[in-house]
């Protein structure tokens, strides 16, 4: 797992919903 928030956000951090936006977990799978 990565957080990924403060240095790759995806919306503006200017309005609340876009600071909802960023505040997510981005989970890779690979195989073993």
């Amino acid at each position: 797992t990565q957080g990924l928030g403060p240095a790759n956000p995806i919306a503006s951090n200017s309005t609340a919903e876009g600071k909802a936006q960023n505040r997510r977990v981005e989970i890779t799978l690979s195989p073993l």
